[in-house]
């Protein structure tokens, strides 16, 4: 009988509820939404505040009790926050649903902090990170998403934005640029790094980051903390994606809008045809990159060498961290001699592994989302491979076997006269593998000889494909460049691949794009040689490494003078980005004009 009578009383108050919900939601508001979405916002910086003092700053023991304590509190005001946003919100449930999936994720993950407290606790005691921090970062990654959509909401109303488009590639450049000094501020706390680093390789370390290049002044395992790796390791990942990719992919899906311009950016930085398939493929860049590092890292992690033994903790850390490095092609390693340590040369999985991500990585994010596609639905007949992606395969595998093919037979009496035949063929095929932007290296390339160097510097200088984590010239503009000198021997105007015309745009970039990089490499070495007292051989080598964003070095890059770092940041920086991208950042656009002067040939070759 009570609980019958429990059960109508609670009916009653539900009943009740209903009855007020509305008068309730009005008053909520009219009188406390605005006063929240202060508080929101004021907590939101306050949150990054105590993120920055916690990780970035050595502080009196005493004043880990008021973090604490604001930590408690963020979290409480969050959690209230989002409760009541979900209760009194005049949308379906499944349309708020698709709008804030973020901060339900969120809420979720606090709720999950909570119940398992005690574990992640635990684990985390063998990195000092206490379970308070991971609150406040789970919180302060809330805080950016709410503080980035409000500020992409008011870019879209802005009527100076939606005047006047902004240039795609002055977008991406800026983009590098941007995150690159946040990333030196943050490098420069004092708890990112053991003693003192200097600047100049503070900010060489976090360009060869954000460029994925992996060349380094210092060791990054034995001076940067487990804070300054993360940093790293940050800063890796949205290199190799690109701050725009990500940007915009918060901005179209998170916020549950995109403008027609904002569509149209993502349009041109992807190169796509269409709006509608460029918003896709960039919504699958980031999920793909994700899904291929995580079942990367899960893969090394059961491939990890037996005979070099860590905790269970470090070994979870080693293999996420270097899933992510060899995905973006970033060459960075934790290990004292990279995967030139004994241990790591001689396990074939774990490098079988690397090969695969580093492979994966420089395809090009539409190309894998092509190759997704085609496994998802392999009998549809209407999939049809685009030409960028037939140039890509056939470019990737040719420079894969014809780098694999001249390290096998002209390192054989050299750098693996020591090693069995499936050794030097195994080492062989990394090699290639790696040398188009990567930079893991399973050997010291000071022990190669002149030839096989001299064919790396054409693997190095073409490097990856485009839209991918790899730098270089790209290996479809190598390719448009070969096919439009055959036209040029046939006396053929058009260019034909696939039955479809390439565009004259197209091949003219191509060009330049070839003439630019050479400019770029050929200045670069003679101011190195003006500066540095190092063999004219390694000089190039590294120029050609950093320009192909690959990170491999025959050992001069610690010795480098400030200027010469300062000049191979700007080569990293170029060779990213990409130098005619770059140029058209910092040029203004010509108007098109409606008349055309007689033609007159000009007498070339």
């Amino acid at each position: 009988m009570k609980i019958k009578r429990f059960f109508v009383f609670l009916f009653r108050i539900f009943e009740f509820f209903q009855l007020k919900r509305f008068e309730i939601r009005k008053f909520y508001m009219e009188h406390l939404r605005t006063i929240g979405r202060v508080l929101y916002i004021f907590f939101g910086f306050l949150s990054v505040a105590i993120l920055i003092l916690d990780f970035g700053f050595y502080y009196p023991e005493e004043w880990k009790v008021y973090v604490t304590v604001s930590i408690r509190i963020l979290v409480s005001f969050f959690i209230g926050y989002e409760s009541l946003h979900i209760l009194f919100t005049d949308k379906k449930w499944k349309e708020y649903l698709d709008l804030h999936k973020i901060e339900l994720i969120i809420l979720l993950m606090l709720g999950l902090e909570v119940v398992y407290e005690k574990n992640i606790i635990s684990i985390l005691k063998s990195y000092h990170i206490s379970g308070e921090d991971t609150t406040l970062i789970f919180l302060s990654a809330n805080q950016f998403l709410f503080l980035f959509s409000n500020l992409a909401h008011f870019f879209r109303l802005s009527k100076k934005r939606e005047s006047k488009k902004l240039n795609p590639s002055f977008v991406f450049v800026g983009s590098f640029a941007f995150i690159i000094s946040l990333g030196i501020c943050f490098l420069h706390f004092p708890k990112s790094s053991f003693g003192t680093v200097n600047t100049i390789d503070i900010v060489f370390t976090t360009i060869s980051a954000t460029c994925v290049t992996g060349l380094a002044t210092v060791d990054i395992s034995s001076q940067f903390t487990l804070t300054g790796q993360l940093v790293i390791l940050l800063l890796i990942q949205v290199g190799g994606l690109g701050l725009m990719t990500l940007t915009s992919f918060f901005s179209i899906f998170l916020t549950g809008k995109g403008s027609v311009s904002d569509t149209l950016m993502v349009k041109d930085l992807l190169s796509e045809e269409t709006m509608g398939r460029a918003k896709e493929i960039l919504k699958q860049i980031t999920i793909q990159t994700l899904t291929i590092e995580l079942i990367g890292a899960v893969l090394l992690f059961y491939l990890f060498p037996t005979d070099f033994p860590l905790p269970l903790p470090e070994k979870i850390y080693y293999s996420v961290f270097h899933s992510i490095s060899a995905f973006c092609n970033a060459g960075f390693s934790l290990l004292p001699n990279g995967l030139a340590t004994e241990s790591f040369r001689e396990s074939e999985g774990f490098l079988s592994i690397i090969m695969l991500l580093i492979v994966f990585g420089g395809l090009g994010f539409p190309v894998i989302y092509q190759i997704r596609s085609k496994v998802l639905k392999p009998f549809d007949h209407k999939f049809r491979w685009s030409i960028t992606s037939k140039l890509v395969f056939f470019m990737t595998t040719f420079l894969v076997l014809f780098g694999c093919f001249s390290f096998f037979f002209l390192e054989n009496h050299l750098s693996l006269k020591d090693l069995p035949i499936e050794k030097k063929i195994f080492h062989s095929l990394f090699y290639s593998i790696t040398t188009r932007t990567a930079g893991f290296n399973t050997f010291d390339l000071s022990l190669m000889g002149y030839p096989m160097t001299f064919i790396s510097f054409f693997l190095m200088w073409v490097g990856a494909s485009p839209i991918s984590t790899g730098g270089g010239i790209k290996t479809t503009t190598l390719a448009i460049s070969f096919l439009n000198i055959r036209n040029q021997i046939r006396g053929k105007e058009n260019m034909e691949i696939g039955h479809r015309m390439i565009a004259n745009s197209t091949i003219s970039r191509a060009s330049a794009t070839i003439v630019l990089s050479l400019f770029v490499i050929f200045i670069s070495i003679f101011c190195l040689l003006l500066t540095e007292n190092a063999p004219f051989i390694d000089l190039c080598f590294e120029v050609v490494s950093a320009f192909g964003t690959v990170g491999l070095t025959r050992g001069l890059t610690p010795h480098l003078s400030d200027f010469g770092k300062i000049l191979i940041c700007v080569v990293m920086f170029v060779g990213r980005v990409g130098i005619l991208t770059l140029l058209i950042a910092l040029s203004k656009k010509v108007d098109h004009i409606a008349y055309e002067y007689p033609k007159e040939y000009v007498v070339v070759g």
